[in-house]
C-alpha cells in the first residue's frame, strides 16, 4: 500500500508458515487499498514472518548457511530438525536477514562514527584490541555482476570483492608462547561497498569495542595502501603491523628483486616450502646480498 493510505478489510486469507515445529497455517485478516490497488496481510509482519518463515527458523537458517553452503545447510536443517527447504529459500532467507541486520545497524554506526553517540566501553575493559582488514573476491551470480568489467577473455566479471574487518582481543599464550585469540571475542564487518564506507563501519566498530579506552590498538593489514589509508584516518594512534602472512610475501618479493632470476633457482631451488624468511631478511638488510643458503626450519 501506498504510504499514508487506509484500505478496508476485504475478507481473511490462509497463509502457511515454516517454523521449527513444521508447516503452519495462520487465517488473517486481508486490506485492499483502493487508491493504489495493492492488499497485504498487517498480521504477518506482527508475527515477523512476512518471508513465510517463523522468526525461529529464521535464526536457526542463518546460522547454518553462514556456517556452510546453503544447499549443505540444507541438508542441515533436515538432518538435525526435520525441516525440508531448498537450497535457493536457504540462500534467500539468509540474505533477507543479512540484509535487514546490515541496514538496521547502518544508521546507529554512523551516528557512532560521527561522535553524536557514545557508546559505554566494554566490561571488562580489554588490555589491547586487535582489527584485521582485508578485502578478497568472492563468485558471484550472473545478475550481481551484471555490466561490471572482468579480467576475462570475454571481459565479463563473475566475482566482486568484499571488504573485511574483524576485531578481536588475545589476552592468553599458548605452549609455545604465541598469543591466541580470545573465543567469542570476534565481531566481523563485511561489505562490498567502497574502502570509504568500510572505514566508516571500521570506525564504528573499533569505538563500539573500546578503542577510545583500551592501551594499544593494532591494525593487522597485507600492506595495501587502502587498508593503511582507513587505519591512519579513522585510528591514527593505532600501531600498523603487516600480517606474518603477507610480510613473508612481500619479503620473497624483495629478495627476487635482489637476485637475478637464476641465481634465485640455481640457489634456493624454488624456495621450498618451510624455508626461515629471517635469513633471507637478515642477509638482505643487513648487506643487501643475498645468504648463501637459507636455511630450512
Amino acid at each position: 500500500m501506498r504510504a499514508g493510505a487506509r484500505g478496508g478489510v476485504r475478507g481473511y486469507r490462509d497463509k502457511s508458515f515454516d517454523t521449527v515445529l513444521g508447516l503452519v497455517t495462520v487465517t488473517r485478516a486481508w486490506y485492499h487499498c483502493a487508491a493504489c490497488g495493492h492488499g497485504r496481510a498487517p498480521r504477518d509482519a506482527e508475527l515477523g514472518m512476512a518471508a513465510s518463515m517463523s522468526p525461529g527458523l529464521a535464526a536457526m537458517n542463518d546460522r547454518a548457511a553462514a556456517a556452510v553452503p546453503f544447499r549443505e545447510a540444507a541438508r542441515l536443517l533436515e538432518d538435525l530438525a526435520g525441516i525440508r527447504l531448498t537450497a535457493k529459500r536457504v540462500e534467500r532467507a539468509a540474505e533477507s536477514s543479512g540484509a535487514a541486520v546490515a541496514a538496521a545497524g547502518r544508521p546507529r554506526a554512523g551516528l557512532i562514527a560521527a561522535r553524536k553517540l557514545v557508546p559505554l566501553p566494554p566490561s571488562p575493559l580489554p588490555d589491547k584490541l586487535y582489527a584485521a582488514i582485508d578485502g578478497t573476491r568472492v563468485p558471484m551470480a550472473p545478475k550481481e555482476t551484471a555490466g561490471r568489467e572482468g579480467n576475462g577473455e570475454d571481459g565479463r566479471a563473475r566475482t566482486r570483492e568484499v571488504k573485511l574487518a574483524v576485531f578481536f582481543t588475545r589476552n592468553r599464550l599458548d605452549k609455545d608462547g604465541c598469543p591466541v585469540r580470545d573465543q567469542d571475542s570476534a565481531s566481523v564487518i563485511a561489505t562490498f561497498e567502497p574502502a570509504s564506507t568500510l572505514g566508516n563501519l571500521v570506525k564504528a566498530e573499533g569505538i563500539r569495542r573500546g578503542a577510545d579506552h583500551v592501551r594499544q590498538l593494532t591494525i593487522l593489514g597485507d600492506g595495501a595502501a587502502w587498508i593503511w589509508g582507513i587505519a591512519t584516518a579513522r585510528f591514527p594512534e593505532a600501531t600498523q603491523i603487516v600480517d606474518l602472512h603477507h610480510a613473508r610475501e612481500h619479503l620473497h618479493d624483495l629478495a627476487r628483486l635482489s637476485w637475478s632470476s637464476c641465481c634465485w633457482t640455481a640457489r634456493t631451488n624454488g624456495s621450498p616450502p618451510g624455508w626461515r624468511t629471517s635469513t633471507t631478511a637478515t642477509s638482505t638488510a643487513s648487506s643487501g646480498q643475498p645468504a648463501s643458503t637459507p636455511s630450512k626450519a
